[in-house]
């Protein structure tokens, strides 16, 4: 279960502390406008050692397009995509050998597989999401030229206690703040938390939230394929996920209501609890999600000797937008290649 998607697929390699990460991406049309730019300024938003608040492990993600694009467009050929490590530092991770991480993946994985890479977390370490990045920087080439009116953006709405009010925001107003949040008063202290956690060797979780404008009504398969189904699978594919919701723009008070008050006719603005999906398909309405983070489970003195992230909300962002792209482009090809019904 390294590949994700039906017809636009990714799939990943590759471990913390091994000599690279890889994906491939498979099933994109030919002629997608696609350049090795495009995906190394998708990388640079996710890359460590960008701020105090983040992982101090210095890495340059330069990307290496190896194949599948000739002239800056996509040949219809799978499209490989490499990153190499250069800055891996193996002996902060001598004892995570024989002592796991409480909720972290150490202990399963090792029941599980019976051999393992402990070094940075192998391939249950947060590196991997590099991979998804590339491929959600094709995903959003190919949605950019077969449904320009498309876009989406991700924002840090929570942080521990600090709630972030109701945004509309944009990726430049999203990124002008380390924490990735859009309002300055909760970003001033989502900071001052995060740091706060980190020189005590502690952690925080939180939430980010998804907007997606300009989704054609339809997109979405029945019974099983619901795009809300795919997109939740998409976004709890990440690690540290613990849920995700989409509409309910009141929270899980929303659920508080009666059917009648719940179901308002849409020019009440009451449709936004839909989340832009209804029946599993979307209805042209904006797509609205929410996904809940845990606190990252390294811990104590584990945190102070290893290069982590007290708080991984800000480098998910690019991730939980690159998901969501594979999963608005896979769905648009599956709609491409569904009969026209007369």
């Amino acid at each position: 279960m390294n590949t994700f998607g039906t017809l636009f697929r990714l799939t990943t390699f590759g471990e913390s502390h091994g000599p690279a990460m890889g994906a491939v991406i498979d099933g994109c049309p030919s002629g997608v406008p696609l350049t090795t730019a495009q995906v190394q300024a998708a990388l640079d938003r996710r890359k460590p050692g960008t701020s105090a608040l983040v992982t101090a492990r210095k890495e340059p993600d330069q990307v290496e397009l190896l194949s599948g694009v000739f002239q800056d467009k996509t040949l219809g050929t799978p499209i490989g995509a490499l990153v190499r490590n250069t800055n891996q530092r193996s002996q902060d991770y001598a004892t995570l050998a024989t002592e796991d991480r409480p909720g972290h993946a150490d202990a399963v994985w090792r029941e599980r597989f019976q051999h393992r890479d402990p070094r940075g977390g192998g391939r249950t370490s947060g590196r991997e999401t590099l991979c998804r990045v590339i491929g959600g920087a094709v995903a959003e080439a190919l949605l950019a030229r077969d449904v320009p009116k498309l876009s989406l953006v991700a924002w840090v709405s929570q942080v521990g206690p600090v709630v972030a009010g109701p945004v509309t925001p944009t990726r430049a107003q999203v990124d002008a703040h380390p924490t990735r949040c859009p309002v300055a008063a909760a970003a001033a202290e989502m900071e001052r938390r995060i740091l706060e956690a980190k020189a005590a060797g502690d952690s925080l979780g939180g939430s980010i939230d998804l907007r997606v404008d300009g989704v054609p009504v339809g997109w979405g398969e029945p019974v099983f394929g619901k795009l809300k189904a795919t997109l939740a699978q998409a976004l709890a594919s990440i690690g540290a996920v613990t849920g995700v919701t989409w509409g309910l723009p009141g929270g899980m008070k929303d659920l508080e209501r009666s059917g009648l008050d719940f179901h308002r006719a849409p020019a009440t603005g009451a449709s936004a609890v839909y989340g832009g999906i209804q029946g599993g398909l979307s209805n042209g309405e904006p797509l609205e999600l929410r996904v809940f983070f845990k606190p990252p489970a390294t811990l104590a003195q584990h945190a102070k000797e290893g290069r982590h992230d007290p708080c991984i909300l800000p480098r998910a962002v690019p991730v939980v937008e690159a998901m969501a792209a594979l999963v608005l482009a896979d769905a648009h090809l599956l709609q491409c290649a569904r009969p026209h019904q007369a």
